[in-house]
């Protein structure tokens, strides 16, 4: 197995290859990560590539910034049956600067100061919103344009947000888009200031407020035949 963190043409990726082939004609799969201290792995969802043994990360950035820590590294594999799940262990050398300089290379920062601010993030990748919020407006961003005369018949853009008091998503970054060099992103970005999000039922009642949550959610693109 092999981790690798890169930022390619502007686009940064943390890649995960030799893993047990994702099964069927999956696209995605949920794996864990956990490092040196952590009490528990980071479960989130990876892009499987064209080799189904090989997985991009859909928050590539979060994941880095916690790999820049070393020690001992895990990667968890769920089982898709009620087999044990496959865990993977190898030691991680501290590599801050490293991760520092790819992340720097891709115009991101080891720290995210909306993480400091935030009390929580909500997300890890997965389609559409997290289930502490729901949308009270959707976003409807347009196909964009071809680039090259090429464009996708389908694709997703993973981005983070911050909700303000009357769910307006602000300090929008992108963390991830496929297929890369659509302008699927900027597509999405240009669709943000009319939506609107919201607590579900469950988060209001639960007693958590919209206010300063950090979210992370994707939009998918789908062209109908």
């Amino acid at each position: 197995m092999a981790v690798a963190a890169r930022c390619v043409d502007g686009v940064y990726d943390v890649l995960i290859t030799g893993l047990p082939e994702a099964a069927g004609r999956a696209t995605s799969r949920e794996l864990g990560v956990q490092v040196g201290d952590q009490s528990e792995p980071h479960m989130s969802i990876w892009s499987v590539s064209a080799r189904r043994d090989a997985a991009f990360s859909r928050i590539p950035v979060l994941v880095a910034r916690g790999l820049a820590e070393g020690g001992k590294l895990q990667i968890i594999v769920p089982s898709p049956s009620a087999r044990p799940r496959t865990r993977y262990v190898m030691d991680l050398d501290p590599s801050s600067t490293s991760i520092e300089q790819t992340l720097t290379a891709c115009g991101r920062a080891m720290v995210d100061p909306r993480q400091v601010q935030a009390e929580k993030i909500d997300g890890n990748g997965q389609d559409g919103l997290p289930d502490t919020v729901k949308w009270k407006i959707m976003p409807r961003p347009e196909f964009p344009a071809p680039v090259n005369d090429r464009s996708p018949l389908e694709g997703y853009v993973v981005l983070s947000c911050v909700a303000d008091e009357v769910g307006r998503l602000t300090q929008c970054e992108s963390e991830s888009e496929q297929p890369a060099g659509y302008n699927l992103w900027r597509a999405v970005e240009r669709s943000l200031s009319r939506a609107r999000v919201e607590l579900s039922d469950q988060a209001a009642a639960a007693g958590l407020t919209l206010s300063g949550r950090m979210i992370l959610f994707s939009i998918n693109f789908k062209i109908q035949p």
